[in-house]
């Protein structure tokens, strides 16, 4: 008997896909359950596929890994896939695919599968990252060789062979939540013109419904990691998860956009963020304390195209270790506090602060020079003014 390692999710896609592969397929299945922060009872997904069929299931912690190897890395790029999401998925997927190869080696598998759809992302971030670690490593699909089309049909084969059924099978949407935030798409969300019900949202208050009076915190950095809030230091994962409470509070961090998939067609998705998004704010407010003026305005540019790396599948590639080893080096100066006011749904800048920040009070103000000297600046502004001059006289401006 063949032997595949499974990553399982406990959903009812990964539910229905690790009985056909034991029932269909006649393999044995190895199920390997990450805890990166789904919420729930972590101990039912074990339970779920054993019931489900499963000969052994690995159950592993990797909170801490994911949000210091992956989410901190993000962060320190800036990372926004179409200057809207967060990447709490696709920032997974490489490292659930770390630890299905590392199984299979373990377990002495030929065989690794996965239970994304034949239409989504993640079919392409799974099967990219094994053929980067193990490229001898056999794939299986299910839900692309099965011929169970719809969400019903998945139903319909789960209650039929009497596997468990949770909460999942009363929606219609699709929904992947970890520590770092949630994405919801398809189903009640596909019409992009109809506003998301309320109940899509799992982790944040409505804005409207957030508190009336607003948190004022202050995030602490260190060289461009967050290490304390109000001056308590937390462990990463602890901290992640006391800033989602906050800003879920006060309904931070909600995006509903249309984003460009990796097959080319568009999607309609409702992500919530509230701690990446409330780290972001005060990560970049730190940089623009800290970092000069050239760096400010070129990193844009690597921020969007790192993030379509990981959106992309392509988290195992040289361009990407080169520029993690970019942003690295450039958050070494990036220390110090920011203070925030989270209220009704908004992240306001009260203030921010380092030992290295390169803002020059004196140099600030509008009506003072403060050390430089008149003549410099006169010279400066006339060259920038002949300059000018030289464009006008071949290329006037049409007014």
């Amino acid at each position: 008997m063949e032997k595949v390692v499974m990553a399982y999710s406990g959903g009812l896609d990964t539910t229905a896909a690790l009985h056909w592969l034991k029932r269909v397929r006649g393999m044995k299945v190895v199920a390997l359950a990450l805890n990166i922060g789904q919420g729930g009872d972590f101990d039912e997904v074990a339970e779920r596929a054993i019931d489900a069929g499963a000969d052994s299931v690995h159950a592993i912690d990797r909170r801490r890994t994911f949000v210091k190897q992956y989410c901190f890395k993000a962060l320190k790029a800036s990372a926004r896939y179409e200057n809207s999401y967060y990447l709490s998925a696709a920032l997974s997927r490489p490292l659930i695919a770390t630890e299905l190869v590392a199984l299979a080696r373990e377990e002495s598998a030929r065989y690794v599968a996965h239970g994304a759809p034949p239409k989504g992302n993640d079919q392409f971030r799974f099967e990219c990252a094994v053929a980067a670690l193990e490229p001898d490593l056999e794939m299986i699909a299910p839900m692309r060789e099965w011929d169970l089309t719809t969400r019903g049909d998945v139903l319909e084969y789960l209650k039929k062979n009497r596997l468990p059924i949770g909460a999942e099978a009363t929606r219609n949407y699709s929904s992947d939540r970890n520590i770092w935030g949630v994405r919801s798409s398809a189903g009640e969300l596909e019409d992009p013109n109809e506003p998301a019900p309320p109940y899509i949202y799992q982790i944040t208050n409505s804005p409207e419904k957030a508190p009336g009076e607003p948190d004022e915190i202050e995030v602490k950095f260190h060289q461009g990691e967050p290490v304390a809030i109000n001056g308590k230091r937390y462990q990463a994962v602890e901290l992640v998860e006391e800033l989602q409470r906050l800003g879920g509070l006060h309904g931070v961090g909600r995006v509903d956009t249309v984003e460009d998939r990796i097959l080319g067609f568009k999607s309609r998705e409702v992500y919530e963020a509230p701690a990446a998004h409330i780290l972001q704010v005060a990560h970049d407010e730190l940089e623009k304390l800290t970092l000069d003026a050239e760096f400010v305005e070129f990193k844009p540019m690597l921020s969007a195209r790192y993030a379509k790396l990981v959106y992309d599948s392509q988290w195992f590639t040289k361009l990407r270790e080169s520029m993690d080893a970019f942003f690295r080096e450039s958050q070494q100066y990036v220390t110090g506090t920011v203070k925030l006011k989270l209220f009704k749904g908004a992240v306001h800048v009260l203030g921010r602060n380092s030992e290295f920040s390169i803002y020059d009070r004196e140099a600030s103000r509008r009506h003072q020079l403060g050390g430089i000297p008149a003549a410099s600046v006169a010279g400066y502004l006339e060259l920038r003014r002949l300059n000018q001059m030289t464009h006008s006289f071949k290329q006037r401006p049409k007014f």
